[in-house]
């Protein structure tokens, strides 16, 4: 009978200790809180990795991790600054060898609406999106399996890992989906444009006739840029905006979107990008061709210049300027380049530079 006794009370005590110590006692995370606004579409949801405040903060300290890169310099943060909208100032990133890239590197705010993701769109999900950098030589240059032993060997990250997703075995899988949902909690609601969508405020007259401007078929802006999260398409696609005038689809020096699915019809291709936060994110285009929103204005008021691939919309609305007002361009005077350029303005929203998770994690 004392055998039995004794033997029960060790298993109590063995169970009592699983209950108070196992993961289900560590592992409860709770839901981020995702903005609801008004003049936005409700994000798609991945259910494979929902939204939690412990996977953001999780995300949100490796974006910043500089031990992800080979010489334990560079960050993601590194490339996609937060006080320019987590774009570069730089015409082309820096990696940690000094290569420098090709491309310029896009805003990550309001990646909740987009997919498809990189210039060339080679990522159809952000959690595809967070894998590629790490081991690009051209970017941190450092094979995963080296960047998940440097992680597991840091302090606080497994206890992070274990709040995130319920387990301290850190993997790459389980880096990319800590990234991809710190990158959709990074949004932006409150430029002039919101707030007077919303009946929150005013813009300015000159801003007022841009916004008209932006959506006739005078500026034309709007058959590219339309939704009201990210202004860009609503499909999502890739498109040839007339930058380089090349004879056949070889022509280009950067083959864009048929550089990734192979097929010459998309070569001159790129991911029609967001224009909010214009101001915090020049230089312009996928190759930082353009340093001031000024410059940009004045290369669609000349009009596309040809190549194959050309963009349908681009030659139709050229060709129609060219039939009724006898000219190829836009035409715009220069109070309507003013106008234009005050509404792309009104699309920066300053107030995400205080918010914490666009600041560098606390200590």
């Amino acid at each position: 009978m004392r055998v039995i006794v004794i033997l029960f009370s060790i298993s109590a005590i063995i169970y009592s200790c699983k209950k108070d110590t196992g993961p289900d006692s560590s592992y409860n995370p709770t839901a981020f809180d995702f903005p609801e606004v008004s003049n936005f579409r409700s994000p798609e949801v991945d259910p494979s990795n929902p939204l939690t405040n412990e996977g953001v903060a999780l995300g949100h300290r490796l974006f910043f991790e500089r031990q992800l890169s080979k010489d334990g310099t560079l960050s993601c943060a590194g490339c996609h600054r937060p006080q320019n909208a987590f774009a570069d100032p730089r015409r082309f990133s820096i990696g940690v060898n000094g290569t420098v890239g090709k491309r310029q590197a896009m805003s990550l705010i309001n990646l909740a609406w987009s997919d498809q993701f990189f210039w060339d769109g080679r990522s159809a999900t952000l959690k595809e999106q967070a894998l590629l950098p790490v081991p690009d030589t051209t970017e941190m240059h450092l094979p995963w399996d080296e960047a998940i032993g440097r992680l597991r060997s840091l302090p606080g990250y497994q206890d992070m890992f274990l709040k995130a997703f319920g387990t301290t075995d850190i993997s790459k899988e389980l880096v990319a989906k800590a990234l991809a949902q710190y990158q959709k909690a990074l949004v932006s609601f409150n430029a002039p444009i919101d707030l007077y969508k919303r009946g929150e405020g005013t813009l300015s007259a000159s801003a007022l006739r841009g916004m008209d401007l932006f959506n006739s078929e005078k500026a034309d802006c709007f058959h590219c840029h339309s939704t009201p999260e990210m202004f860009t398409h609503p499909a999502q696609i890739f498109g040839n905006n007339g930058l380089d005038e090349v004879d056949n689809t070889d022509g280009f020096a950067d083959k864009g979107l048929g550089g990734f699915t192979g097929n010459p019809a998309d070569n001159g291709r790129f991911k029609v990008p967001s224009l909010r936060n214009l101001t915090m994110t020049a230089p312009y285009m996928h190759d930082g061709r353009f340093n001031t929103l000024d410059e940009v204005i004045e290369f669609y008021n000349a009009g596309p210049k040809l190549s194959p691939s050309l963009d349908p919309i681009m030659i139709a609305e050229a060709n129609r300027r060219v039939l009724q007002f006898n000219r190829w361009g836009l035409g715009l005077t220069p109070e309507e380049k003013a106008d234009l350029k005050a509404f792309l303005v009104a699309l920066t929203d300053s107030t995400i530079l205080n918010n914490p998770l666009f600041r560098p994690p606390m200590p």
